[in-house]
């Protein structure tokens, strides 16, 4: 039995049988993706969770689909949540707001100490799929607006539920809201550290705070640093190496150090007509695409090359159709690495935006021993993607990239520095600044 039909009857009969018999199996689906919605992750504070009928989650500063989710207090910009829906009739969906700590954890506030508004309220703007081999709903949310407006910044949870059941979340996104109260200067450079000059990338920055009081910094200031909006490997526990007035100097060798790794690999799959590059081919089994990728080949044995991309995220766009919201289709996409022989040691990932850089059974990948492979499938929507094979070791959790996409100390990198603070006697966390950089662009945007 080849791939196909192992995804096809086995896993998917949707495929094969009636349209009746189809919406039946869907909602099984649906139920066991509600059921099995907070499956374990890697890190406790990963507040990331998505439903299994639920696909193609976007949130992103409104205009701009391409931006991490973070947005000024004052004055208050707007953000976008998109989602699709496997489902045959629109649901009651509402939304809350969660007011959180650097750690995720639900702050010590009342509602109304954080939201000017009332919570619930509903999500209103959806639209049904056209012309689409996988029936869904798209639905869209526009925030804070005119229900509801934040008072406080700090870190934040949108969930999003069914009427009357807001303890069971189909979905939950993180998004920042930050006063910019400090100016971030970063300096992004190969390593001064010998051993890993050619691998790694320290991120140095200071704090400058001349219009904002910080009694004692190494209490009252906390810094998170990301890379590319990974969650497994960001670095969470710097304290200021130097304190200069009105300044706060980070400027480690050892302790700020991410590995370079690549940059990432790109999927194209706008179109069911035409392969792209990396696509070895294009089946249709009724009613469903396939897209078979050419097997990918291990980038740690290669010279660095730079290739420009989007480190890790993806669009959506359908070339055949005009609104790729409703009338991009959805496609299963399989890939391939071949390994001689299994890991006994640990896992490889498929990650990016596509998994929402999330390290779980969606996809881990399996494998075969009968191609020597490592495979996955993974369904998605049509557009352009971003992607990396990442490698978990057991009992670790931050996942490796080095194995097969290898570790280079001039790849092109998102940093994020996210800048906390919580004086003495306040009962919640403010973000007073955040900076986006790029290791070849250096600063992007300063918040």
């Amino acid at each position: 039995m080849d791939k196909y039909h192992k995804y096809g009857c086995i896993a998917y009969p949707i495929r094969i049988l009636s349209s009746l018999i189809h919406k039946y199996v869907l909602s099984i689906v649906i139920l066991l993706g509600l059921i099995t919605l907070f499956a374990s992750d890697i890190r406790a504070d990963n507040p990331v969770k998505t439903a299994s009928h639920i696909k193609t989650v976007q949130l992103y500063k409104k205009g701009w689909n391409m931006s991490y989710p973070i947005i000024n207090l004052n004055p208050q910009e707007q953000l976008t949540l998109e989602f699709d829906d496997f489902a045959y009739e629109s649901k009651n969906y509402q939304y809350s707001i969660i007011h959180c700590d650097s750690n995720w954890e639900e702050s010590n506030l009342m509602q109304t100490e954080y939201v000017k508004g009332f919570m619930p309220n509903p999500v209103l703007d959806y639209q049904y799929s056209f012309n689409t081999t996988f029936d869904y709903i798209h639905y869209t949310l526009d925030f804070p607006n005119r229900d509801i407006s934040l008072k406080l910044s700090g870190n934040y949870i949108i969930k999003i539920f069914e009427q009357g059941s807001e303890d069971q979340p189909i979905l939950t996104r993180p998004f920042y809201v930050s006063e910019s109260l400090v100016s971030i200067f970063p300096r992004i450079r190969y390593t001064s550290n010998s051993n890993f000059r050619e691998s790694m990338q320290e991120v140095n920055f200071t704090i400058e705070h001349p219009n904002f009081r910080i009694a004692n910094p190494n209490e009252e200031i906390k810094v998170i640093l990301q890379q590319n909006g990974r969650w497994d490997n960001q670095i969470d526990d710097l304290k200021p190496l130097f304190i200069r007035h009105q300044e706060l100097d980070y400027s480690y060798n050892r302790e700020n150090l991410f590995d370079g790794g690549n940059e990432y690999r790109w999927l194209d799959v706008r179109s069911t007509r035409f392969a792209p590059e990396h696509v070895e081919k294009i089946s249709f089994f009724d009613p469903h695409y396939h897209f078979t990728l050419y097997a990918d080949k291990f980038l740690s044995k290669k010279p660095y090359f730079y290739r420009e991309d989007f480190n890790g995220k993806y669009y959506i766009e359908v070339k055949e159709n005009r609104d790729p919201m409703i009338e991009a289709d959805y496609v299963y996409v399989h890939f391939a690495l071949p390994v001689p022989a299994p890991y006994a040691d640990g896992y490889i990932y498929v990650t990016g935006g596509l998994s929402d850089w999330q390290l779980h059974q969606a996809n881990k990948m399996e494998y075969n021993y009968n191609s020597h492979m490592y495979e996955l499938t993974l369904l998605l929507k049509q557009g352009f993607y971003n992607y990396q094979y990442h490698f978990l070791e057991n009992n670790h959790s931050k996942a490796e990239v080095e194995r097969f996409e290898g570790n280079y100390g001039q790849t092109e990198n998102d940093y994020i520095i996210y800048v906390y603070y919580k004086g003495i006697g306040d009962n919640y966390e403010r973000l007073i600044g955040v900076n986006i950089s790029n290791s070849l662009k250096y600063s992007v945007k300063g918040k």
